[in-house]
């Protein structure tokens, strides 16, 4: 049997060979997680809120969509505005009717800061 002094050295080529193509296969492979991207959004500047109108299905109707009339709004309507709990839309459906923000400041627990909040939210 002859000895070929070649042979180990053609091993280490195609190794080295494979191992070149397993490195530049590994970004296909194996691709490298990315950067999160920061985007900004333009606002508006700060304003009072606006009501707004919510659509309605056949099989959903929503709770309030644009002004709620305080006149007609159903308790679960009125707790469905900010800052509105269960005792205070109690005292707002035994203050009724309400003509103007006025009637709606007599209520006990309706001060300036909810005025505020509600004033673009309701009518009467």
């Amino acid at each position: 049997m002859r000895h070929d002094p070649a042979t180990p050295l053609h091993a280490l080529l195609v190794g080295a060979a494979l191992l070149c193509g397993g490195w530049a296969l590994w970004p296909a492979l194996f691709p490298a997680a990315r950067a999160p991207t920061v985007t900004h959004e333009r606002r508006a500047a700060p304003g009072p809120a606006a009501a707004r109108e919510y659509p309605a299905t056949a099989s959903i109707t929503p709770l309030v969509s644009g002004r709620l009339n305080l006149n007609t709004a159903t308790r679960e309507q009125l707790e469905s505005l900010p800052k509105v709990g269960p005792a205070l839309a109690e005292r707002i459906v035994a203050g009724r009717p309400y003509r103007s923000l006025t009637d709606l400041d007599a209520v006990k627990g309706v001060g300036a800061a909810l005025m505020k909040t509600l004033t673009p939210l309701v009518t009467f």
